[in-house]
């Protein structure tokens, strides 16, 4: 890590603000992420992917059939 020198109390203010607004946006992706995932795991969304799972093989197995 690179060694910042300041040169009054304002420049580590500023520098301040920024990394705690640098945070603040870290936290908040978390919280997305964190909902991304549980909306991936839940219950709805297994069952959707069942049936589009299910449709697709069913397709597959009608044109076998039709085609055989």
């Amino acid at each position: 890590m690179m060694k910042t020198t300041y040169k009054n109390l304002d420049e580590v203010s500023k520098e301040l603000k920024r990394l705690k607004l640098k945070r603040d946006i870290s936290v908040e992706e978390i919280k997305l992420i964190k909902h991304q995932f549980k909306d991936d795991l839940s219950y709805a969304n297994w069952i959707k992917t069942i049936a589009s799972t299910a449709g697709k093989l069913g397709v597959k197995k009608l044109i076998n059939k039709l085609v055989n």
